[in-house]
């Protein structure tokens, strides 16, 4: 106890918390912001598919707070919702984009599912499409977290734009395509100054 009281005497403190202080902001004035080069050259070698995790604990919670599946359907989306972080981001910057589903589906009935990833301006014009086969990740009914990264190159316009995600199901040998859900978020690209 004695050797705490001397150790953390005031007089002893103050230099050591100085020196901490200063130690962090010299790791701090060294840290280098990786150019847009840098950042073009490592997309190249990213993988930018959806990850979706089912959790049991939401499943439940969800199973007692939303409707069951109706007799005689396929497949049913109670939440699709999405979020983008950060709402304001520059270019040659990665924008997260999370998503929730609880989804609700027939075990016995063969189906794809797909997720489609648009991407327009604010004045309503299409300038990215992605289309993602995901059924191998939502296998059994119930509620996923899902997360990806979408990369801001270097030259895309300063603005406002807004990601709409669908959730499709496609079913039998013709192929019908069914929108199960919708959702969307918005961002802008702001200047790297």
């Amino acid at each position: 106890m004695i050797f705490a009281r001397r150790f953390l005497h005031p007089r002893r403190l103050a230099p050591a918390i100085l020196i901490g202080l200063s130690l962090l902001a010299s790791a701090c004035a060294t840290h280098r912001e990786e150019t847009c080069a840098q950042f073009e050259e490592s997309r190249k070698d990213q993988d930018y598919s959806t990850r979706y995790r089912f959790s049991e604990t939401d499943t439940d919670s969800a199973a007692r707070n939303f409707k069951p599946l109706p007799r005689g359907a396929n497949a049913v989306v109670r939440l699709y919702r999405m979020q983008l972080e950060p709402a304001g981001i520059k270019p040659c910057h990665h924008l997260t984009i999370r998503r929730e589903i609880y989804l609700q589906q027939n075990a016995r009935q063969s189906r794809t599912l797909e997720e489609v990833r648009e991407i327009y301006t604010a004045d309503g014009m299409l300038v990215a499409t992605k289309t993602e086969s995901i059924g191998d990740q939502l296998r059994t009914s119930g509620y996923y977290t899902g997360e990806t990264r979408l990369p801001i190159p270097e030259n895309a316009p300063l603005g406002k734009y807004r990601v709409v995600s669908k959730l499709i199901m496609k079913t039998g040998k013709k192929t019908k395509t069914v929108v199960l859900a919708k959702t969307g978020a918005n961002f802008q690209v702001q200047s790297r100054q």
